[in-house]
C-alpha cells in the first residue's frame, strides 16, 4: 500500500486539484449571458473541490448521516436514500490525482479509473474521505479491478452487473443483486445507528418520488437544450449535472426547477442560430475534466446534448409505478436500472443505438464528437456502429481519443476545429 503523503505534499496536492476546478468554474462564470440560476451548481462545486467542505452541501440540517460512494449510475440511489443515508457519486475527472493513482492502476490504464483511486488512496479531499463504505457495479474489466485495489483503502461493497441485459437469467439475476443490496445497507445502518434499521415500502416510495422530482427537472433541461437556438451553453449544462453527484437531490432539483424557469423565461440565446450543434458521444466527460466541451464551444460549436453517465442519462429514466409494495418496488427498480442502461459494457447493444438516432433527430444534430478515454475498451469498441448511425442519420462523427492531461490541448483543437469548419461549410449549403 502507498504511503500518505507527508502534510506539505498534501498540501500541494489539494491546491492543484483547487486550481484545476478553480480554472474551469472561473471560465464558466466568465461566459457572458449565463443565468444567474446556474450560480448553486458552481458553487457547489466550489465546496468540493475548491473550498474542500462538501459537509455544508449534503448535511445543512447540522444532522450526522452515513455517507456511501457509488461508482456508477446503475446502483439504485433510492435504496440508499431509503437507509437514511446519503449517496455521493465519486468517479473522478482530476488530473491532479491521476499520478497517485497510476502506482495502482496500469500505466495503460482509464484515466477515470486512475483518477477516481488517486483521489481515495491520498488521504485529503473531504468528499472521498468522507466514505467509509463504496458501491461498485462490475461494469467492465477496469471497473472490476478497480473495486478490487480500492478495497486496500475502503470497504467495497461490488455489484455484479449482467451483461446480457435481455435475457430472463440476467434480469433475475440482477433483481437478487439488488435485493442483497438493500439487505446490506439495513445491516449497515443497524451497526452505524445501533438500532435496527429497515428500508420500507413507505421509506422507498417516497425515496423514488424525490429521484423522479430531479429526473422530470433533467428531462426539462433536455427539452429547452433542443430548442432551434440554445439557451444555455453545453458546458455549463454539463455542470450542472455533474453537481449531482455532490448535492442533496431535494436542493439539486430545486437548484434545476430554478434554473429551467429561468431559461424559460428570458428566451436569450447564448449563441447564433447558425452554430453547428454539437452531440458527445462515448466516454463520460467528468468535471474538472472540460477541456473538451470547452474546445468544441470555443470554436464556435455549441453542445445541445450528451449520452455521459454522469450527464443527461444519469438523470433520464425514472421508475415505473409499481404498487406500493416492498418487493414490486425493488422489481421496479431493478428494472428500470438495467434495462434503459445503454451502457457499452452491454452485449447485444443496440438499445443505444436507437437512444442516438432519436437523439440526433430530436436535438437535431449537426455532427458527432465520439469521445474516447485513452484505455476505454468498450466505448472504442462501438465507435464503428455509431459511425453507421451518424451516416444513417446524414451527421458528421469524429472520434477523439484522450485523457485527463491538458498536455494535447493544441493538438485536440486542430482537430476540433477542422470539424467545426467542416460543419459551418455544411449548414451554408
Amino acid at each position: 500500500m502507498n504511503k500518505p503523503l507527508q502534510p506539505q505534499a498534501a498540501g500541494r496536492w489539494l491546491r492543484q486539484i483547487s486550481r484545476e476546478a478553480g480554472r474551469q468554474l472561473a471560465m464558466l462564470r466568465d461566459l457572458t449571458d449565463g443565468p444567474a440560476a446556474l450560480a448553486p451548481f458552481i458553487e457547489a462545486l466550489e465546496q468540493v473541490f475548491v473550498a474542500n467542505d462538501p459537509r455544508s452541501l449534503l448535511l445543512r440540517d447540522g444532522a450526522t448521516r452515513s455517507v456511501i460512494g457509488i461508482y456508477c449510475i446503475l446502483v439504485p440511489e433510492e435504496l440508499i436514500y431509503a437507509v437514511g443515508a446519503i449517496p455521493l457519486r465519486l468517479c473522478g475527472g482530476c488530473s491532479s490525482s491521476c499520478a497517485a493513482g497510476e502506482e495502482h492502476v496500469p500505466r495503460d490504464g482509464c484515466p477515470l479509473a486512475k483518477s477516481s483511486l488517486g483521489l481515495t488512496a491520498q488521504p485529503g479531499l473531504a468528499v472521498y474521505d468522507l466514505c467509509d463504505v463504496v458501491i461498485v457495479p462490475t461494469t467492465c474489466d477496469a471497473k472490476r479491478k478497480f473495486a478490487e485495489e480500492l478495497s486496500r483503502f475502503r470497504e467495497v461493497w461490488m455489484l455484479e452487473v449482467p451483461h446480457l441485459k435481455d435475457s430472463e437469467i440476467s434480469q433475475q439475476a440482477w433483481l437478487l443483486q439488488v435485493m442483497a443490496l438493500k439487505e446490506r445497507l439495513e445491516q449497515h445502518m443497524s451497526r452505524e445507528q445501533g438500532r435496527r434499521v429497515r428500508i420500507t415500502a413507505q421509506t422507498l416510495d417516497q425515496a423514488i418520488q424525490v429521484q423522479a422530482a430531479a429526473q422530470s427537472q433533467m428531462r426539462r433541461l433536455q427539452a429547452l437544450r433542443s430548442a432551434e437556438t440554445s439557451p444555455l451553453w453545453g458546458r455549463q449544462a454539463m455542470v450542472a449535472a455533474n453537481a449531482f453527484s455532490f448535492m442533496e437531490v431535494e436542493a439539486w432539483t430545486r437548484a434545476m426547477r430554478t434554473l429551467n424557469d429561468e431559461l424559460e423565461q428570458r428566451q436569450i440565446a447564448v449563441c447564433p442560430a447558425r452554430a453547428p450543434r454539437i452531440f458527445i458521444a462515448g466516454s463520460p466527460v467528468i468535471f474538472p475534466n472540460l477541456k473538451l466541451p470547452t474546445l468544441i464551444e470555443e470554436l464556435g460549436a455549441i453542445l445541445v446534448a450528451d449520452e455521459s453517465c454522469v450527464g443527461e442519462r444519469a438523470l433520464y429514466d425514472p421508475v415505473g409505478h409499481p404498487e406500493r409494495n416492498l418487493r414490486a418496488q425493488l422489481i421496479a427498480l431493478a428494472a428500470r436500472t438495467l434495462m434503459p442502461c445503454i451502457c457499452p459494457s452491454f452485449a447485444p447493444n443496440e438499445d443505444r443505438l436507437v437512444t442516438l438516432r432519436r437523439m440526433i433527430a430530436s436535438h437535431r444534430v449537426d455532427g458527432v464528437v465520439y469521445h474516447v478515454l485513452k484505455g476505454c475498451v468498450v466505448y472504442d469498441f462501438e465507435v464503428g456502429r455509431v459511425e453507421a448511425v451518424c451516416k444513417e442519420s446524414g451527421v458528421a462523427m469524429v472520434r477523439i481519443e484522450t485523457d485527463y492531461s491538458p498536455e494535447d490541448v493544441e493538438q485536440l483543437r486542430t482537430r476540433i476545429e477542422a470539424f467545426v469548419e467542416m460543419l459551418v461549410q455544411r449548414k451554408r449549403r
